[in-house]
């Protein structure tokens, strides 16, 4: 149908744009706001190729999909899918947020954009009209909030930190934070970055704040879970890093290294402990 050669060929487009970034970088965009640089242009390039993957699947994925009601394998009550229509529209406001995200450099609107793929996201995870879908959605969405509201906190502290008490306050743009990395309060940006961290690693699903990923990754349908994976968990991981840069430039690296590293662990452990009882493969692999 029409909706779905409009994806396809969003995809597509998509893909040929980023490509023109990597050859030709373009000007920088609402003074400075917006920039395509190699760290955003990596994550922009695994989102537009895994977006056209997706895009790609979806095509039969649709097709197989009914729209009538049917019965729950397991309970036996009728359930039905979201329009196709909606499907596509979520799927598209999804990955124009994600694009936001990648070119972001100011801490503000990155915010913005970050809180933009959950809204355009949380559709696509109840497709499936069902009570688990539901339950899978609402707990996508509150954790997230919560997460996304200590990361604003953490915007407000750097701000603090970057306040010149008096002077010229440093604008929240990554490129001018972190040529004003000597005059950053240190206290205050450390306790900014635990927030971010704590915040956008709600997002990226950092244990133990990662509750809501496997109901999300078990109840989507598989190309949804794929750009979750694939896509949004690299958006809110660019925020950590993004931040991480300026805590480099401060001479605060490693303070941002040793915090990375023990909620990595700690994830990976809480994962160990969990993979190996759990029998439904989604939930596994989330």
């Amino acid at each position: 149908g029409p909706r779905r050669a409009l994806l396809l060929l969003t995809a597509v487009a998509h893909v040929l744009l980023t490509m023109t970034c990597w050859i030709a970088s373009p000007s920088p965009a609402l003074g400075g706001w917006l920039r395509f640089d190699a760290l955003g242009g990596l994550f922009l390039g695994i989102t537009s190729a895994l977006f056209l993957m997706a895009a790609i699947y979806s095509l039969g994925y649709l097709r197989r999909e009914s729209r009538a009601p049917r019965p729950d394998f397991d309970e036996g009550f009728l359930f039905a899918n979201a329009p196709e229509a909606t499907f596509t529209a979520c799927l598209l406001l999804f990955l124009a947020a994600m694009t936001l995200v990648t070119i972001s450099q100011r801490f503000g609107l990155l915010w913005v954009a970050i809180e933009a793929t959950t809204l355009a996201s949380a559709p696509l995870i109840y497709f499936h009209r069902h009570h688990r879908s539901l339950e899978a959605t609402w707990k996508y969405l509150l954790l997230c909030s919560v997460g996304i509201a200590l990361a604003l906190l953490g915007n407000f502290f750097l701000a603090v930190a970057a306040s010149d008490h008096g002077g010229i306050a440093t604008p929240l743009v990554v490129s001018d934070l972190v040529g004003a990395a000597g005059r950053l309060d240190a206290p205050w940006l450390k306790a900014a970055f635990v927030l971010f961290l704590v915040g956008y690693g709600t997002k990226m699903g950092l244990a133990p704040l990662h509750t809501w990923l496997p109901d999300a990754h078990s109840e989507a349908p598989s190309v949804v879970s794929a750009l979750l994976s694939g896509a949004l968990l690299n958006c809110a991981f660019l925020g950590i890093l993004r931040m991480q840069q300026v805590c480099v430039a401060a001479g605060q690296g490693a303070f941002g290294q040793n915090l990375l590293i023990v909620f990595g662990l700690l994830s990976m452990a809480v994962a160990a402990v969990f993979i190996p009882g759990q029998g439904d493969f989604k939930r596994m692999l989330a």
